[in-house]
């Protein structure tokens, strides 16, 4: 796509970065140095790094050594910072942005295999996945089995073949960067999985490697579920009301017709006066029911139109 007529693609990487002082100055220095010839391949790379309110000198080495620096005075969150980078790089002309740690986690080798689906121009979106490549340490126990939830929840609600619904390198092409929506300042892989799920945007994924953290400290606790489900049931309804209203509707109106059958079946053996036992019960689930479908599509033509 990007290497027809000799065009020379513009990738940008986006560095979220919060006290990451001791590995931020190698991972940029590494990422370009293993891309100064990337041209001959038909991309050229730059580099921004976005200060989530970091207070050590991770701003100081940042302005050193990236292309561009965008600071958040004070800590956002990760989404946060994801979304500003998202749109930095979509400002900047990035035919493709990906997302890198700065931690050192992701191997830099990695990048050029996460960009060639868009640059092929068979995906919209790439996640390097480090269950399908390899992981290079002992994962803590419910760091794994969290991984392994949110995987399949992804599977279950965005694209069949996801392994790796929380990996921390991203690849986006242009026509999903000029569209992208991060609603929560929390959990931006799955927020982007719904996202482009729901803008139709084609996924793919490629192994990676992930190495064992070794400086500054992971934002991933026992609290992450309790943050992560809401903001992703935001970013569902969002993407695709129809998907949460319609069958929570069609669940209270199956409800009442239950209700309804038993109170017939009640009348009919004889054990019971009339063929409506449970009327206002029953009125009310149909009703509840309804409204919910009725919200499903108003809130799906609202946000169509909008788009």
């Amino acid at each position: 796509m990007y290497n027809s007529e000799n065009r020379i693609a513009k990738v940008i990487a986006f560095i979220p970065a919060l006290n990451e002082e001791e590995a931020l100055e190698h991972v940029i220095s590494n990422m370009k140095e293993t891309y100064a010839d990337s041209q001959t391949r038909g991309w050229k790379l730059e580099v921004i790094v976005v200060d989530d309110g970091s207070t050590d000198k991770t701003r100081e080495i940042a302005e050193k050594f990236a292309d561009r620096v965008v600071v958040h005075p004070i800590n956002m969150g990760l989404g946060a910072a994801t979304r500003t980078g998202m749109q930095a790089a979509y400002d900047m002309g990035a035919d493709i942005a990906f997302k890198m740690d700065a931690d050192y986690q992701h191997d830099p080798f990695d990048v050029e295999k996460c960009i060639t689906p868009i640059l092929k121009d068979e995906a919209d979106i790439v996640w390097g996945s480090r269950f399908a490549g390899s992981i290079n340490y002992k994962m803590p126990t419910h760091r794994h089995y969290g991984n392994l939830f949110f995987s399949w929840l992804m599977r279950k609600l965005t694209y069949p073949n996801i392994t790796d619904a929380q990996t921390g390198l991203m690849c986006f092409d242009r026509k999903y960067l000029a569209k992208f929506k991060i609603i929560a300042n929390y959990n931006p892989p799955q927020q982007l999985l719904i996202d482009a799920h729901g803008k139709n945007m084609r996924y793919a994924e490629v192994p990676v490697e992930f190495h064992k953290r070794t400086t500054g400290k992971s934002f991933v606790s026992f609290k992450y579920p309790f943050k992560v489900l809401p903001a992703m049931l935001r970013i569902l309804i969002y993407a695709n009301p129809l998907r949460v209203f319609v069958p929570f509707g069609f669940i209270f109106i199956a409800i009442a017709m239950v209700i309804m059958v038993y109170d017939f079946f009640q009348y009919f053996a004889g054990a019971s006066e009339s063929t409506s036992e449970h009327p206002v019960t029953v009125m009310l689930l149909f009703t509840f029911g309804i409204q919910s479908v009725m919200f499903g599509l108003l809130a799906d033509l609202i946000i169509r139109r909008s788009e």
